[in-house]
């Protein structure tokens, strides 16, 4: 490479020689030479290159260039660096703040790296421009922010159209190692809006606390007013371990007061709380109505994967969906998880809060571990509805659950239904194809599946579904309607309709709700609820279609129908059905048509039917110390018959386990039993060798456990904790 002195001497006319040959240099012409180095070498483009930057020495203003970023720090300037990187010398707090400003069509990358930023008077960071802001997190940081300000603050700008005029902000954490704690001040979101400013944010990786401050949401939006400025949250979460809580007024994630929230998740462990009164848990935040028109309350949350460790609203708000009054919108869907979805008072555990309707969607492999609403809202489905001038004005929970979805509980706490309406709500519910319903348990005077309390349910279920225990809450139907609920017209009807499909047939087991205090008569298991004595009950309309199985147990006088009518009667089912009725005494209140065989040959045709030597003559059997439990690990009713040297173990479930031990196995083996079957739902059956069996583990005790699974189509064999599903056909 050429030295900066020989290019000068070049610029000035000379060519560098030998210096034997070379006469002494004037001292005029050996200033110019060194001048015009200097400003040769000010003048060059240095290279781009990673900087850290120390908070403590002043506030940091970041903003894109060309190739890289514009930095500024007190008289400190820095252009076209490739990796900017923000920390603290020291781990003590600095009141110093960072300002981000993306230009349109440009990306700003910052790396927070052990920050720690106490700004009482401002945002600790701030993110604006009409460009993308993407933000790693190295270490552990933590962002305080001041009144009005958000920790991490990213407000969401539109212009009078009301098309979106910021960019976005990501958070990162490419390395696994990136913590971060936000905490907005008062009306100011831990990430997100500011005072009176939507909230945008992106997650995708990093272990990430955040607070909101009175009025604001968690992760979301700040703090609006009640001319429908601010509020709203606009959040989408694809990884992380995240927790979130929400200010007075404001969701964990979502909107915060007089704001909606729009959430989409599609991977991370979130957990999210509304401490105050109000907000979602996730969704929507307080929702009023000032003048009449709704400002704030919705939330419209779609959830595709990850897990929701704990989603809990503030009081009158959903868990998952809505603020108080706001419509709740939730899609539950792909391979999510919710393990614990809770209502406060008066909201539902998924829906919508106080005097809100809801739309909701479960589907996929999704699977709801518990969903509750701690008072008057359903588990799944509406919150509790209002009253004018002493006439209900319910809520409406609409509801459908179907794909392989599987809600392992939902309950409500008081008056609501486990899916469907709220207290003073209709429930409108639609179950369908492979989709299992463990627990559905209505509060006191909630149906099971259907109509809170006062509320009527119109229910469908269709196809391969499983219900393995809906119970009415005291009053009120198992599936159907709830208590105390009066015609509005005559036309007024609790609607239920099962059949069977392509999918497969219905296996349900109803409970209606027993006496309450001697005011209300025990309720259908499928049906309508009851109602006070001189109170006109609404009738029911009970379809049943195809080939279906139904356990139903009334809490008073009627198992499936109404006290007006008293039982439904069907006809036309197909071969296999069974439907078993029993009162609240226990007694067997069935009627024709109930079950449904193949039709005996007639002397005649036994006569004519050609022979074939010996038949076998399959008969019930009991195997000592063989039970069968479901997918919540509850035992349930399973039947053994035998066919000749063939066994075969009969239960209604999708996900359910046979267990023995090899004890079992060669006892039966000494029977004469050669065969094993296991036959369960969705026409599943597979089957193994006893001899097969016995000696995969010839020399295992007899107490060894062999379990035997069917989860769907799929089918599992275990011996002592081992894998032997190689074995089974």
């Amino acid at each position: 490479m050429i030295s900066y002195r020989k290019l000068a001497m070049r610029v000035l006319g000379h060519s560098p020689v030998s210096a034997v040959k070379t006469a002494r240099r004037s001292t005029a012409k050996r200033a110019a030479a060194l001048a015009l180095t200097a400003a040769l070498v000010v003048g060059m483009t240095l290279p781009a290159f990673a900087d850290t930057w120390y908070i403590e020495d002043g506030d940091i203003s970041i903003s894109a260039g060309t190739s890289g970023n514009h930095v500024e720090q007190g008289e400190k300037k820095q252009d076209e660096t490739t990796e900017t990187i923000i920390t603290n010398r020291e781990s003590t707090a600095s009141s110093n703040t960072v300002t981000i400003e993306a230009g349109e069509g440009k990306t700003v990358d910052v790396t927070l790296k052990n920050v720690n930023i106490d700004a009482s008077s401002g945002a600790a960071v701030s993110v604006t421009g009409k460009g993308d802001t993407n933000i790693e997190l190295n270490g552990n940081n933590t962002l305080t922010s001041g009144s009005g300000h958000a920790g991490l603050e990213h407000n969401k700008e539109t212009n009078s159209e009301g098309k979106e005029t910021s960019g976005t902000l990501t958070i990162m954490d490419n390395n696994n190692d990136g913590k971060l704690t936000a905490n907005g001040g008062i009306d100011g979101a831990g990430i997100g809006g500011s005072d009176e400013h939507d909230g945008q944010v992106t997650i995708t990786g990093g272990e990430i606390t955040a607070t909101g401050g009175n009025g604001a949401a968690g992760i979301g939006g700040g703090a609006g007013d009640t001319d429908a400025v601010g509020g709203d949250g606009d959040v989408t979460i694809s990884g992380g371990t995240i927790t979130a809580t929400g200010g007075r007024l404001g969701a964990g994630i979502g909107g915060g007061a007089y704001g909606n929230g729009t959430v989409t998740v599609t991977d991370g462990d979130i957990t999210a709380k509304a401490t105050g009164r109000y907000g979602a848990g996730i969704g929507g935040g307080y929702g009023a109505k000032p003048s009449g028109t709704l400002i704030g309350g919705n939330g419209t949350v779609t959830i595709s994967g990850g897990t929701i460790t704990e989603a809990s609203g503030g009081y009158m708000a959903a868990g998952i969906g809505s603020g108080f009054q706001g419509l709740g919108t939730v899609t539950i869907e792909g391979d999510a998880v919710i393990k614990n979805a809770q209502g406060g008072k008066a909201g539902a555990g998924i829906g919508s809060g106080t005097r809100g309707d809801s739309n909701i969607l479960i589907r996929g492999d999704a699977v709801i571990e518990n969903a509750e609403s701690s008072g008057t809202g359903a588990g799944i489905g509406s919150g509790q509805g209002t009253t004018s001038y002493g006439a209900p004005v319910p809520s409406v929970g609409n509801v459908t659950i179907e794909g392989n979805a599987r809600i392992e509980n939902a309950k409500s706490g008081s008056g609501g239904s486990g899916i469907g309406g709220g207290f003073i709500g209709i429930g409108n519910v639609i179950i369908r194809g492979n989709a299992q319903i463990g627990n559905a348990t209505g509060g006191e005077e909630g149906a099971g599946i259907g109509g809170g309390a006062l509320g009527t349910g119109d229910v469908t279920i269709e196809g391969n579904v499983t219900i393995e225990n809906a119970q009415g809450g005291a009053g009120a139907a198992g599936i159907g309607g709830g208590a105390e609920t009066k015609p509005d017209t005559k036309d007024t009807r609790n609607k239920v309709s099962i059949k069977s499909t392509e999918a497969g047939s219905p296996n349900i087991t109803a409970t209606g709700g027993g006496v309450l205090n001697d005011e209300l008569a025990g309720a259908a298991a499928i049906g309508s609820g009851s109602v006070a004595d001189g109170a006109t009950e609404v009738k029911s309309d009970i379809t049943i279609e195809g080939k279906v199985t139904i356990n139903a147990t009334g809490g008073g006088d009627v198992a499936i129908g109404d006290s007006i009518n008293g039982e439904t009667q069907f006809s036309g089912l197909q071969v296999g059905t069974t439907i078993t009725r029993r009162n609240a005494k226990g007694d067997d209140v069935s009627q024709p048509g109930d079950v449904v065989r193949e039709q005996a040959p007639t002397e005649t045709e036994a006569a004519e039917a050609p022979s074939t030597g010996s038949v076998e003559v399959e008969r019930p059997v009991t195997v000592e110390g063989l039970y069968v439990t479901n997918v919540l690990g509850k035992q349930i009713t399973h039947t053994c018959t035998q066919n000749g040297t063939t066994l075969t173990i009969r239960a209604n479930g999708i996900v359910t386990s046979a267990h023995l031990t090899l004890g079992m196995v060669r006892t039966l083996k000494a029977q004469g039993v050669k065969t094993l079957v296991f036959t369960t739902l969705l026409s599943r059956s597979t089957t193994v060798s006893v001899d097969a069996l016995l000696a995969a583990e010839p020399n295992a005790p007899d107490e060894t456990a062999v379990v035997w699974t069917h989860t769907g189509l799929r089918a599992a064999l275990t011996i002592d904790g081992t894998d032997h599903s190689a074995l089974l056909k």
